[in-house]
């Protein structure tokens, strides 16, 4: 009953993460030296988020009478919340530089998923001290459901890439795009298509994020548990 309780509490908590996420940032994006309320938002839901995965990997691996301080939850939560503005900046600081928002939008997304799967790996083997089971069963479900939502968002990215080429190809030389230039011209189209794909993205690393969750728990166990 624990178990269903703490899976319960990072779905809803997850869910709540994505949809204030896409509300009010559409994603939730911090690099350092752009500190707009975008940053500070975006730093605000990745504190909570982390601290509360924290939460619920102490109170799994803890009974009631010797849970973490909730004060040591929410500095590792700051923690692991820099280290993904450290991420962010570098990805600003690399793809940020380019006339292809979409590409940029992909790249966020993308890190969102790798930084979650390393940090529940964290969670599970350093923080809960569990280990990865010798034979990992239950889980083709789950996987199954996790790649059909990347297959999602990569099809939906490849759509408006075509959609972008298309448009090069066919207006590139125009006048109106050779006045503004086709690099602006690509960033601002681009722009539109990536804040339409947000929809999908947010719907997608929401739902790996809790499936890389659950993956997690079915394929760790206890230290030592198999050989008894």
């Amino acid at each position: 009953m624990k178990k269903n309780n703490e899976l319960l509490i990072i779905i809803i908590t997850t869910i709540t993460f994505g949809v204030l996420g896409r509300l009010l940032v559409r994603i939730p994006y911090m690099a350092f030296g752009d500190f707009s309320s975008g940053f500070f938002i975006s730093a605000t839901l990745w504190w909570v988020y982390n601290s509360l995965l924290f939460h619920v990997t102490y109170s799994m691996r803890y009974d009631e009478k010797s849970k973490e301080p909730v004060i040591k939850v929410i500095m590792y939560g700051g923690l692991a919340t820099l280290i993904k503005m450290g991420i962010d900046t570098c990805i600003d600081r690399t793809v940020g530089h380019q006339p292809n928002m979409l590409i940029l939008v992909a790249v966020m997304e993308i890190s969102m998923l790798l930084y979650v799967l390393g940090l529940d790996y964290f969670l599970f083997i350093k923080i809960r001290k569990k280990q990865i089971r010798e034979k990992k069963k239950g889980i083709n479900a789950l996987v199954i459901t996790l790649c059909s939502l990347l297959v999602l968002y990569a099809g939906t990215l490849f759509y408006y890439m075509k959609q972008v080429n298309y448009v090069v190809e066919r207006y590139g030389n125009s006048s109106m795009v050779q006045e503004v230039g086709l690099d602006n011209a690509i960033w601002k189209f681009t722009t539109t298509l990536g804040q339409r794909s947000t929809t999908i993205g947010t719907i997608v690393y929401v739902g790996c994020f809790i499936l890389i969750w659950c993956i997690m728990d079915k394929i760790t166990i206890e230290k030592d548990a198999e050989n008894i």
